[in-house]
């Protein structure tokens, strides 16, 4: 597959998500240390269960937000750059930092220069 279509796919993806109010975007989520029990209340405060992505714009600088939901058997923490198609039709709810979102628009559109930034916070 082209990336013209692979771009298509995750727009589409995002778009049905969204549509169908899979989607709840949070203005940030850091953390000083990793807690999972602070994650899990976030997600409870989100009320979202099931399947859950979380979509950060890029690691964080001390992994903390990471290890905090990698404890989760049903959380799955990806980065803007390297979301698939795939991850966001699996998740029954998908949870993505504002930061993430504009990232997200700019590779959905083939943005040049969003898509390089993307995939520079990927290789982080």
């Amino acid at each position: 597959i082209n990336k013209k279509m692979r771009r298509g796919a995750l727009r589409s993806a995002l778009t049905d998500a969204h549509a169908s109010g899979k989607l709840a975007v949070v203005e940030d989520l850091s953390f000083e240390e990793p807690k999972t029990k602070r994650a899990v209340e976030i997600l409870d405060a989100l009320q979202v269960e099931g399947r859950i992505l979380v979509v950060l714009a890029r690691p964080s600088e001390t992994g903390a937000v990471e290890k905090s939901f990698r404890n989760l058997v049903h959380v799955r923490v990806s980065y803007a750059g390297g979301l698939g198609t795939y991850d966001v039709l699996l998740a029954d709810r998908i949870v993505v930092t504002t930061e993430a979102l504009d990232a997200l628009e700019g590779v959905a559109a083939g943005s040049p220069a969003a898509a390089a930034e993307a995939e520079a916070g990927e290789r982080l």
